[in-house]
């Protein structure tokens, strides 16, 4: 485990990693299965809210961002667009719309039902007061679920949004039939029949907290169903900080394993004195101390101090470590730790590591029994 403000603690010596050149000592810590996994999680939790930042305002954005002086909201690709009179554009294109093809159309009375994906669908409906009402008929539901419609032959050429009046102020009157139970009614359905709608379009609102968020519409064709629908385009009319936030904090996701995930190494320069945290690729961002000359490292009894975050259920507390710690001594007079090692026998656990050091540096430890 590193920690940026003390030594590197080593607890068995295939956890230290060695790497020696003449007069020059690199450590750093074993890294380990999870000190990968958890900067891969951030990394793609960034790289997941950056995209959709990009989608959401790159992407729809596009036109608009190429043309300034232009008024258009909708791409040209998109085949068509509804003007309220609110002057509020929403707009359709092919991606957005589904199709599928359909088979085994039946109809009986104010039933219909096909098949699609080897399903059967089933559907009940009727109409009054210049509305379609229809319904999904679930197998294991005591009640229907109706929706409204309106015929695309109902509404004005220009769309005005007032078509949808029960959208915006209540909704009209709904048959009995709604609050029957779709278990208990009896239906004979015909073969090669017409379709009610074939053709045409249904439209049916959605809303969310009083607001329009789009028109849907469902058409059969000779081949297909097809659904899809009119959308507003999302222009990001928030501030700044608020169009940007998405992205600034995906992307110091992405980054940040850069800089808390990568590999931590300790390196100990003989040749020119100096004493230096970094990381091990670059950015290395290395922090550095001047060393004592002649250079001195020493292998010291100490005790450290654990601090353990509280839970709910109980408060924070501390622990005391016992170990030997390898130290060298600054050209301030005070001694850098380096290495604490969690044993009481430096010299036999880690002997090999030891040894290594003080090979390359041409230096022997001396010992001392004072407790830091």
């Amino acid at each position: 485990m590193f920690r940026d403000k003390g030594p590197l603690w080593i607890y068995e010596e295939e956890d230290l990693v060695f790497n020696a050149s003449p007069g020059v000592v690199r450590f750093s810590a074993k890294r380990h299965l999870f000190s990968f996994l958890m900067p891969l999680v951030v990394f793609l939790i960034g790289a997941m809210m950056f995209s959709l930042f990009f989608q959401n305002y790159v992407v729809y954005n596009y036109e608009k961002m190429m043309d300034e002086d232009g008024d258009e909201p909708c791409w040209p690709e998109w085949e068509d667009r509804i003007i309220l009179t609110n002057g509020t554009y929403m707009c359709k294109s092919e991606w957005n719309t589904y199709r599928e093809g359909y088979s085994n159309y039946m109809t009986s009375d104010n039933h219909y039902k096909f098949k699609e994906y080897g399903e059967t669908y089933e559907h009940r409906w009727s109409e009054q007061d210049g509305y379609l009402f229809i319904s999904y008929i679930p197998s294991d539901r005591d009640h229907y679920e109706c929706y409204v419609y309106i015929r695309e032959s109902n509404l004005p050429e220009n769309l005005t949004g007032d078509e949808f009046w029960f959208y915006y102020w209540e909704r009209p009157n709904f048959p009995d039939w709604c609050d029957e139970d779709p278990r208990t009614v009896d239906i004979e359905y015909i073969s090669n029949s017409s379709i009610p709608f074939y053709g045409e379009r249904i439209f049916k609102v959605h809303e969310t907290q009083g607001e329009l968020w789009s028109i849907e519409f469902e058409q059969f064709t000779e081949d297909d169903r097809i659904i899809s629908g009119y959308y507003y385009i999302d222009e990001f009319e928030g501030g700044l900080v608020e169009d940007l936030f998405p992205a600034v904090l995906g992307f110091g996701l992405m980054i940040g394993p850069i800089f808390f995930g990568r590999k931590k190494e300790i390196v100990i320069d003989i040749n020119n004195s100096v004493f230096t945290k970094q990381f091990a690729s670059t950015p290395h961002l290395a922090k550095s101390k001047i060393l004592a000359k002649p250079f001195e490292m020493y292998l010291i009894h100490t005790t450290k101090t654990i601090h353990h975050a509280g839970d709910e259920n109980s408060s924070s507390y501390t622990t005391e470590a016992s170990g030997m710690e390898l130290s060298i001594a600054g050209d301030d007079g005070n001694l850098i730790d380096v290495i604490f090692f969690r044993t009481q026998d430096a010299r036999r656990d880690f002997k090999q590591t030891l040894e290594k050091i003080e090979f390359v540096t041409g230096k022997t430890f001396e010992n001392s029994s004072n407790e830091t």
